[in-house]
């Protein structure tokens, strides 16, 4: 799979966890632009196109379950994995195509979205 030209919006309100999963899947070679709650988010996806959103699931002014159905509405195909350190998954998860917890570190991360564009890809031809 070509990562090089696979752009990810990471959404998240605290600094310090956002700079790690952008480093983390710019090593894995992803392209990735960050928002810092869910109005940037929505802001970014109406001016360019992305190939999957990680949202972390508690912010102020929006929850990542709340982004990803305003994202579903929209854009009905995006990807969207809500990401969170409370392991229990949110009662609106069905909203995204899958919930990981933070405790599941890096490399479970990667894989995962790795698996959800493979099959992305798939389901577009």
């Amino acid at each position: 799979m070509d990562t090089y030209n696979t752009f990810i919006l990471c959404v998240d309100d605290e600094e310090l966890p956002l700079t790690l999963r952008k480093l983390v899947l710019e090593l894995e070679g992803y392209q990735v632009i960050t928002a810092r709650s869910a109005p940037d988010a929505l802001r970014i996806l109406d001016d360019r196109p992305v190939d999957l959103v990680l949202t972390d699931q508690v912010m102020p002014g929006g929850t990542g379950t709340e982004l990803a159905q305003s994202i579903k509405r929209k854009w009905p195909d995006m990807p969207v994995i809500l990401i969170s350190g409370i392991n229990e998954v949110p009662p609106d998860a069905m909203y995204a195509d899958l919930f990981i917890s933070k405790v599941e570190g890096p490399a479970a991360l990667c894989a995962k979205i790795s698996a959800i564009l493979s099959a992305r890809r798939c389901s577009l031809g």
